[in-house]
């Protein structure tokens, strides 16, 4: 019965005592069999930690604080009030020439512009026309910049190839904005080529009001000048650097924006002009780098539309590219001037300046000048050269005098004997032995003879000092030069002399000082021409003399001078480009914007 019982009820007694039932199996829990399982239970619990995380931190955030702790947090990110003062103008950013603007006083009297260029031509390296600043904008890197620069515009956009070049150019794909960097307010932007930096560095003191006249700006604008800088006048040695805004539409005059005064011990002042008219110190160069950066750079595009090449000067360079292959190509690529070019050639033709090979080839130094008027002047050639450097320097000795070239120790180079000192001659005998036709004797002829028709102009073959006007048995008439170089040249046979003429005067190569005749032991009208090299006879058709003027006393001087002036003068365009491309470079640092914060 018991058992009977027992079986009979085998279904309650599972349910009751937690028996498995006989279809049920056992599985072992492990984390390999159940690794899904734990996975969902882990990421479950990692959920709902986060929730319940989020949800304090948001009620705690929206708890009320004490009022004294409000008061404090404000307190401190309270901004110390900046006084507003007048904005500095600031352009867009351009690539530079290296080229001077000066405001000078000319032979007359009268103060005018004239544009210096430096240019060097380093013969044995290729020709590299990319321009300082552009170069500094290549290497650097345009994600930081303290001017606040930013990148805008659209990548398919491409600069001209012509104009201007650098930044400026390059405005499809760099469109730079302006930013307020620290502690200068900064105007908008404007659009490049509205500055020009004009220079005075006076031989002389020069006041204000005379450059006022000048450069056609307010004489307010300069009375306001003369106020905040101190001084009415630029004394000699000093520098004043005038950056210029140019007339916009509707305005009628310049404005000064920027200006920097150096003195004659090196120091430096910067002033920039306020909304108000007047001017305030700054400190931070950068500024001043960044407009002069602008001014050169919108003088770039004038620069290359202006040509005043002349056909002869564009022939004559073209004639000299059979001596000197690598110099012309170089100045043309450099767009030096054609004349100035022929002015180089020439120079170096002259003063016997020749290379072999590219181990011996130069770098040479050319500074020019363009006037208002259009004239184009080379001003000084240096010449480096085997470890040694030739200097030359444009230099008229007279207010009245043709230019020429002196070397530094202010010995003219530009002049060499003429061979040929009279325009309508014919060479008749030579230098050497001959018959004489008149004594009918074998006798060395120590001159040349050419004839021309009576009365021709015969020229001073070089500058010097007339020391004879006389007149003898075989010479006939005759007139005796002394030269710088130490020699003496004479001209016989003449029928006269200029009115005026006199013993003691200085002539210069080219003057006429005597007139073809027929004098003396003669022939027929001819000139015999004499060159004495001090107690010897030469050949003056072969003679390399230099026949210009050698400076002395207070010419001297006045030239030793007037070098020290063009050093200035490149010193200053070399600064100039350097401090340009410098600021460009510091603009595009990585990590100038930290550094300058």
């Amino acid at each position: 019965m018991a058992i009977a019982a027992l079986h009979a009820g085998s279904d309650d007694a599972d349910c009751r005592f937690g028996a498995i039932h006989p279809r049920q199996h056992v599985i072992a829990y492990s984390i390999r069999a159940h690794w899904r399982v734990s996975l969902a239970l882990l990421l479950l619990a990692a959920g709902s930690t986060c929730l319940l995380t989020e949800t304090i931190t948001h009620a705690v955030g929206h708890l009320p604080k004490p009022q004294k702790s409000v008061v404090l947090a404000r307190s401190r990110r309270q901004p110390v009030a900046t006084p507003k003062t007048g904005r500095v103008w600031m352009p867009e950013l351009a690539s530079a020439p290296r080229k001077l603007d000066l405001i000078e006083r000319m032979g007359d009297g009268s103060l005018a512009h004239s544009s210096y260029f430096n240019v060097s031509l380093d013969l044995s390296a290729a020709e590299d026309k990319t321009s300082p600043l552009l170069a500094a904008y290549q290497d650097g890197d345009t994600g930081d910049d303290p001017f606040g620069l930013v990148l805008r515009g659209t990548q398919d956009q491409k600069p001209s190839s012509g104009g201007l070049t650098g930044l400026a150019a390059k405005r499809g794909r760099l469109g730079p904005v302006l930013g307020e960097p620290i502690n200068v307010s900064i105007a908008p932007v404007k659009p490049a080529g509205q500055v020009r930096r004009l220079v005075s560095m006076p031989a002389h003191d020069e006041a204000l009001i005379n450059i006022e006249g000048a450069v056609d700006i307010p004489e307010c604008e300069f009375a306001a000048l003369a106020a905040d800088l101190g001084a009415g006048s630029v004394k000699a040695g000093e520098e004043l650097d005038l950056l210029v805004r140019e007339a916009e539409q509707g305005k009628q005059s310049r404005q000064i924006i920027f200006v920097r005064h150096r003195s004659k011990d090196g120091k430096e002042r910067l002033l920039a002009r306020r909304d108000n008219g007047h001017f305030q110190a700054v400190g931070d160069r950068r500024l001043y780098d960044r407009l002069l950066a602008e001014a050169l750079a919108a003088e770039e595009t004038n620069r290359s539309a202006k040509s005043t090449a002349k056909p002869q000067d564009v022939k004559a360079l073209s004639r000299a590219q059979a001596d000197y292959p690598k110099l012309v190509s170089h100045l043309k690529q450099s767009n030096i001037p054609s004349r100035v070019g022929v002015q180089v050639v020439d120079l170096l033709r002259k003063n016997g300046i020749q290379w072999e090979g590219e181990d011996k080839e130069p770098v040479i130094d050319v500074v020019f000048r363009k006037t208002e008027a259009g004239g184009e002047d080379l001003v000084s050639v240096t010449v480096r050269q085997d470890g040694k450097e030739r200097h030359f320097y444009r230099y008229a000795a007279s207010d009245d005098g043709e230019a020429e070239y002196f070397d530094d120790s202010g010995r003219s180079v530009s002049k060499h004997l003429m061979h040929k000192p009279v325009p309508a001659g014919k060479l008749g005998d030579g230098f050497g032995w001959r018959v004489h036709p008149i004594l009918k004797v074998r006798k060395f002829h120590n001159g040349v003879d050419y004839r021309a028709p009576e009365g021709s102009p015969i020229l001073a073959a070089g500058d010097g000092v007339v020391i004879k006007i006389s007149s003898e048995w075989g010479y006939g008439k005759y007139v005796r030069i002394r030269h710088d170089g130490g020699y003496t040249t004479t001209y016989a046979h003449i029928a006269g002399t200029p009115k005026g003429l006199s013993v003691g005067q200085h002539v210069s190569q080219g003057e006429v000082i005597a007139y073809v005749g027929s004098t003396g032991l003669s022939t027929g009208p001819h000139l015999y021409y004499e060159l004495r090299v001090g107690d010897r006879y030469a050949d003056p058709t072969k003679a390399q003399m230099s026949a210009g003027t050698t400076l002395k006393g207070r010419a001297l001087d006045e030239f030793q001078s007037q070098v020290k002036r063009v050093e200035s003068i490149a010193d200053a365009i070399k600064t100039s480009a350097t401090s340009a491309a410098d600021a460009v470079a510091q603009a595009f640092r990585p990590g100038a914007r930290q550094r300058a914060e």
